[in-house]
This record gives structure tokens, sequence and C-alpha cells, in this order.
């Protein structure tokens, strides 16, 4: 059980860190950094954004202030930060879109005034729950406890397929290379609009796409985090693939329907946990992983155990194959052929703060070596404290 806790702890520091304030004999509070101190940290700066040069951290993620022409957001951790940059092109080109002569006339064939439903492109609130903290903290707080349901149905979703909305809003997101369920609220909300005007005023896509673009549909932000399957099969048809992945990895129903029902794992990221946990190689020993993911309370949380699995990736491409998965504390932990136990830790800063220092002395090592992969950096202290304790500690590992 202490293998978790100490993996988090050791993900976050360099010398040019603003120093952490002390919170009590032997521990520290999590620092306000300067931008410039993250790991491979993204240009302050470029067209249609800006970030504030300091950067508060909560949960063992940057807290990013993100201003951008269409208005300012919050992210959590450079890993989302990265793709709200990627997003900011298509955000002010469905803008542009949206003000399109098609469009507008689209929108006022609809049922709702034209005007109206344009101004909505700003107004979708993203959801977030209300008593979790930020960052993923959570997971190295105490053993066992987990965040009550975050499940919910989507017959919004059904109905909005049926009327053919949902394929309208794919096939504009995969024009200019976004994700279709992305949670950025510069870009949801007009996706949705967009997307019911074309519908309601039943006008063609390839044809409204080609005007509203002046005839040159190209993919802005693409990555490889988008699968395909995001643009082209409806959510209903990706639940049914992702079951059918998961059944045959011997995860059970239960627990199958409690992470496919858990809102925080949109279509897009629940194609890439399945697809990371697959293609990880690891046969019949996936439930209690699957388990622990299905509680994410968070879509941060969510994120954080799909870069496990990729950071588990990554290391078995050395050669040291990982050959089982289980989890310690609420995170994910891997064992791999030499016998190593590896705990990847997509987080930006670790601290020693009072909740990894109790994990990591309240609980005896695991046998075998301990390695930890950290996205970002530790500080020092967390540093010292987890290599004191047997601890092999690789920081600022490339995140997929």
């Amino acid at each position: 059980m202490f293998v978790a806790i100490a993996l988090m702890a050791s993900a976050y520091a360099s010398a040019a860190a603003t120093p952490p304030q002390t919170a009590s004999a032997g521990v520290e509070k999590e620092p306000t950094l300067q931008l410039s101190d993250f790991a491979a940290p993204p240009p302050a700066s470029g067209k249609g954004y800006r970030i504030d040069p300091k950067v508060p951290v909560a949960g063992y993620l940057g807290q990013f202030a993100m201003h951008t022409d269409l208005g300012d957001m919050k992210v959590e951790g450079s890993g989302l930060l990265k793709q709200r940059i990627a997003e900011v092109g298509p955000s002010i080109e469905l803008q542009k879109m949206s003000k399109s002569k098609v469009f507008v006339d689209a929108l006022g064939s609809s049922a709702e005034n034209s005007a109206k439903a344009v101004g909505r492109a700003m107004a979708h609130p993203v959801d977030t729950v209300a008593g979790v903290p930020a960052g993923v903290g959570r997971l190295f707080t105490s053993i066992g406890k987990t965040a009550s349901s975050t499940t919910s149905g989507d017959t919004a979703g059904a109905a909005s397929e049926a009327l053919g909305v949902n394929e309208a809003k794919r096939e504009i997101a995969k024009n200019v290379g976004i994700d279709p369920y992305t949670t950025n609220p510069q870009l949801s909300g007009r996706l949705d609009d967009l997307a019911e005007a074309a519908v309601a005023g039943g006008i063609s896509l390839n044809v409204a796409m080609s005007v509203a673009t002046a005839g040159v549909a190209t993919a802005i932000s693409a990555t490889a985090t988008i699968s395909n399957l995001a643009w082209d099969l409806p959510p209903e048809d990706i639940r049914a693939r992702n079951d059918k992945e998961l059944a045959a990895l011997t995860v059970d129903e239960a627990t199958r329907e409690k992470f496919l029902n858990n809102r925080w794992y949109t279509p897009t990221m629940a194609i890439s946990f399945v697809d990371a946990l697959k293609e990880l190689g690891v046969h019949d020993d996936a439930n209690a992983l699957v388990a622990l993911s299905a509680n994410a309370a968070s879509e941060v949380e969510a994120r954080f155990f799909i870069a496990q699995l990729r950071l588990a990736q990554s290391y078995a491409k050395g050669g040291d194959a990982i050959v089982s998965i289980g989890t310690v504390g609420d995170v994910g932990a891997f064992r791999t052929a030499s016998g190593k136990l590896l705990l990847p830790a997509p987080v930006d800063y670790l601290s020693w703060d009072e909740y990894v220092k109790s994990f990591v002395e309240s609980n005896n090592a695991a046998t075998g070596e301990h390695l930890v992969w950290l996205t970002g950096k530790a500080s020092p202290m967390a540093t010292a404290q987890l290599r004191a304790k047997g601890w092999s500690l690789r920081e600022r590992v490339p995140q997929d």
C-alpha cells in the first residue's frame, strides 16, 4: 500500500522552483511556481492565448490561468493545458463559422432565434462536482476512501443521436480536428449550437462546412489522442465496443457497468482508457484497476488513470514487460517481468506533504525494487525522503 503513495509523492520539484512554505515539522505545503518551473512548459503566450506566469499547485497539479481571445478559463494540469492550447485555433475557427451566412441562415430556420442561439455558444457551463478538491490529491489522502457514485445515464444523448445532432457534431469536430466531446467551455457549447442549427435548418454539412471555411476543410488540432472512433461512431456504439473489450480482459459485468456509466469518462476518454489497457498486453488482471478507475470523481482523476496506463506502456517499451496490474491505495501499480514495482505518477509537482508522509510512513514497502515515474518533478524534500525509503525516481517522463 505504501507504494502508490510514494510514487505520487516523488513527482515534483526543480531547483528553480519557488521554495515551498513549511506546513509543520517535517512536511511542506504545495507551492506557487513560475510557469517556467514546470517540466516542458508550453510557451507563455501564442496566437489567441496567454498563460499567467504564476501557477499555484493544488492536488499535485498546476492550476493554470489561461486567457484567450474568447474568454478566460482555469486549467488543471500540464497535460490538459496542452490540449486547451491546441484547441485555441479551432475555437476561433468555430466562432467564425457560427457567424457565416450559411449557419446564421440555418439558425434562423431553427425553432430558436438565431441571435439567441449564436450567443449561447459561450454560455454552456462545463459540469463540475462539488466537494472534490482540485487536482488528484484526493487519491492520496487515504486508502480505500472513494467519492460517491458519479454515474449518470445519457438519455439526452440518445435523443440527440436519433435526431442526427450528434452525428452533425462529430462531423464538424472532425473537420476542425477536435474532440467532439471536449469539455472546453469555449468549444462544447458552440459545437452543440452549430450541430443543432445544421439539423434544424436542413442544410448539408458538406456544403455548410465548405462555405463557412471558404472551401478549406483542414484538421487544425487533430492528434493521436483523438481516436477516429470518436468521430465515426455514435456514443452507444462506442460504449458497446468498450464493454466488449473490457469483457475480453475478464473485467466483471458490474465493474464494466460502473466504469462505462462514469460521466467523467467521455466517449473519447473511455476509448483511450480501454485501448491503453488492452495494448498493455496484460490479460486476466485488469479488474481491480478498472474498478478503481471507475471511482474517478472528476475529469482530472479520469485523465490520471488513463495517463498511468500510457506511462506503463512507455516503460514496457524499454524491454521490461508489464506482467501484472494491481492497485496500491487509490492508484494503479504495475509489476514488471524483472520483479520491479512501477508506480507511474502523471502529476506536475509533488511535495512532501502530510498526506504523502503519512502514507509512506504508515505502510511497509512492497518487495522488489520500487520505481517512480513522474511526468513532472519532485520537490527536493520529497526526492530525499523517497530515496531514503529505497525508491528509484525518474522525473520529466514524456507524456503522450
